[in-house]
């Protein structure tokens, strides 16, 4: 088994209920739960702890989309860095209709990455700072509201290879004087990319904050040592998966959840409740608390892909 704590660490960030605290996209609200999740990092693995400064995250690279849905509502990707020696350092493939795809495999070269995608129309300032250091902020005006759906997505694994990532930007959507600015520290400790609108401030770069830890209330409870450990709930349907919890005496409530565009891995709730939904509702992890209360993460449809950990179970958990 690895890396599912560190996956729960940030998992509870990227719900959000419509009404509650960061509901809104473009709203306080969401400019709240971003600091939220910006403002944290993770910790050890049982701690499943959070922390960091400004817009910054340190997860290892199978915890992509699980905050960054709602940290892209306001303009901000946060993502992780994977370094692989013998490789290109980075590179930037354009495709159709103005989008870049951007494959990073190790960020030393910070100056060549932001010469590429300059060539390839994307208005970008990349810095690399020191392990540990920031640029300081603010360095302009951020753009929080009004961010064009679709600029650029959720950072993903890139196709058959285990390390390194990719995301996508459309270069057709930048406003007039937006810049898209990409921090990097050292090895690949962490990342930021802000979307700024008018001049942007070289880099300062400044210690990073303390990081400070926050505990979520529920976590997988399929993993090892856990109430459901064994048990297999992942991409069946509530009527497969409800008959087995109530003969365990289980009590279960339900997370209904939707995603970003694309399905790109990451999901939102849109509400819990105790009431039952229906049999063919598909059922993508199962959660428990510290009463023994499971949550069933379910959608009315089948996805493409579980959305809880972007592809398959097995590809992030090994049992």
């Amino acid at each position: 088994m690895r890396n599912v704590d560190e996956i729960e660490a940030i998992r509870p960030l990227a719900r959000v209920a419509p009404g509650e605290h960061g509901g809104e996209p473009s709203g306080a609200g969401a400019r709240a739960l971003l600091a939220s999740i910006t403002a944290e990092e993770p910790g050890t693995a049982r701690d499943r702890g959070m922390a960091s400064g400004g817009r910054r995250f340190r997860p290892r690279r199978v915890l992509i989309g699980l905050a960054a849905s709602a940290a892209l509502a306001a303009g901000v990707v946060v993502a992780p860095i994977v370094l692989k020696d013998g490789v290109p350092s980075s590179y930037a493939v354009i495709l159709d209709d103005g989008m870049v795809t951007i494959q990073i495999r190790d960020f030393d070269d910070a100056a060549g990455l932001e010469r590429r995608l300059k060539e390839l129309g994307v208005p970008a300032r990349v810095d690399h700072v020191a392990k540990g250091m920031m640029c300081r902020e603010p360095r302009g005006t951020q753009v929080v509201d009004n961010i064009p759906r679709g600029l650029y997505s959720l950072p993903e694994n890139i196709p058959g290879e285990s390390e390194g990532w990719q995301m996508r930007i459309n270069s057709k959507l930048f406003g007039p004087d937006q810049t898209f600015v990409w921090t990097i520290s050292g090895k690949g400790g962490m990342t930021s990319t802000i979307l700024y609108e008018g001049p942007v401030a070289p880099c300062e770069p400044v210690p990073a904050p303390t990081p400070r830890q926050i505990k979520p209330e529920f976590r997988v409870a399929t993993d090892k040592g856990r109430s459901l450990e064994g048990l297999r709930v992942d991409e069946k349907t509530v009527g497969e998966v409800l008959p087995e919890l109530k003969r365990r005496g289980k009590q279960v409530i339900f997370a209904i959840i939707s995603v970003p565009p694309g399905n790109p891995g990451g999901y939102g709730i849109d509400r819990t409740q105790k009431e039952p939904v229906g049999d063919g509702w598909v059922v993508w992890e199962a959660e428990e608390n510290a009463k023994g209360v499971i949550r069933l993460l379910v959608t009315e449809d089948r996805l493409d892909k579980n959305p809880v950990y972007g592809g398959p179970r097995d590809a992030v958990i090994k049992d």
